[in-house]
């Protein structure tokens, strides 16, 4: 200690020479909440955000080359080197387009005959987590009403439009993906967000299943062009269909208000809810339809049971999520009231400097003694 306020800390020699400081540099050390301290060789923010990947357009599969951006964008580059051996021709640059399309952030700051660069532009930390979730929720559960009202009424454009909010999701899920990797990676960018991992886990895993609500959704939509069943199962589909998206509400708000006993109700309710679908089901199988006609309305039954179970997993990861942010804080707590302690022991040692040295001394520790 030197001072009256300030440690000096050894940092290992092997560690040091391995992230590469020198005499003169400086480290960030960051309190955690478990009483840990975290020492940062502080790399800068501009070295993280000039991280590049090329990503070659050679391949003959398209698909093959947005997996590999997709995959690159979700681990963290932030820049995007789209390379030919060949000159680019019209229909390649519209795809490397299409592909930036499908995320939030990357635009196209360079080109060259035999080569485009993205860049991601958006500030990763002011993107909100849980705004991005409402987000989902707001948009699938919306996408899932009008799906179910084509059963009644079919419509061309509707349908088309639920395409196009389905790839909104996508995007949103895609950067909270690409968010909880950084959480991850970077504990200083944990803390800028406000957001710890185990907070951010119940974001992902909610995010994840919000997609796949979507995703029915738009499935729903698809099969009602080929609808033609009697009116009382096309009911009987309608009314399932808004029970489970009133479900998917009543578990998704458990999470929001972090309520543990709406997340139990929406479970049992979901459990409850199972009965209803395989009515459903039962009813769609027994009707004497053509295969022409059956068929959608049994795919379309089917995504609605899917749904349901959907909106369970999100009650089970709402208790879950709240069990772990009640765990989190709690120990907080603890390292929060034991350092409240230790400052007040050395307040009353302050005030009264007399009494350690009228402390009687039990032992001399001697060597070889074996006294501890």
């Amino acid at each position: 200690m030197t001072g009256k306020s300030t440690f000096v800390v050894s940092l290992p020699k092997k560690w040091v020479g391995k992230v590469n400081i020198h005499t003169g540099d400086s480290v960030a050390m960051l309190p955690l909440p478990d009483g840990t301290l975290l020492v940062n060789p502080h790399i800068s923010r501009k070295d993280k955000d000039s991280r590049k990947r090329v990503v070659s357009l050679d391949s003959d599969n398209p698909e093959q080359t947005h997996r590999e951006f997709i995959g690159a964008y979700l681990s963290g580059y932030n820049v995007f080197e789209f390379r030919s051996r060949t000159l680019i021709d019209k229909d390649t640059r519209q795809l490397v387009r299409r592909i930036g399309e499908s995320v939030i952030g990357p635009q196209i700051v360079d080109e060259t005959p035999n080569s485009i660069v993205m860049r991601n532009l958006l500030d990763a930390s002011d993107f909100s987590l849980s705004k991005a979730v409402k987000r989902m929720h707001i948009v699938a559960r919306d996408m899932q009403l009008e799906a179910l009202a084509l059963v009644q009424k079919r419509s061309d454009e509707i349908a088309e439009d639920l395409v196009r909010r389905d790839d909104d999701v996508d995007r949103l899920a895609r950067m909270i993906t690409k968010q909880y990797n950084l959480i991850l990676r970077d504990v200083s960018f944990s803390e800028k967000m406000a957001v710890r991992p185990q907070e951010a886990l119940g974001y992902l895993m909610i995010s994840r299943t919000l997609e796949r609500i979507a995703d029915h959704a738009v499935r729903i939509a698809g099969n009602s062009k080929e609808l033609t069943g009697p009116p009382e199962i096309t009911k009987l589909t309608y009314d399932t269909g808004h029970a489970v998206v009133a479900l998917l509400d009543d578990a998704m708000n458990s999470f929001y208000r972090s309520r543990l006993d709406q997340a139990f109700e929406a479970a049992e309710k979901g459990k409850s809810l199972e009965s209803a679908t395989s009515r459903l089901t039962h009813d769609v199988l027994s009707w004497n339809g053509t295969a022409p006609t059956s068929v959608p309305l049994a795919l379309v039954a089917d995504s609605i049971e899917r749904t349901r179970a959907y909106a369970v997993d999100i009650s089970e990861t709402a208790i879950n999520h709240i069990f772990a942010m009640e765990f989190d804080a709690e120990l907080e707590k603890q390292e929060m009231e034991k350092l409240a302690r230790k400052r007040s022991a050395e307040h009353t040692a302050s005030q009264h400097p007399t009494m350690a040295s009228e402390t009687p001394v039990l032992a001399a520790e001697k060597p070889g003694s074996g006294f501890h």
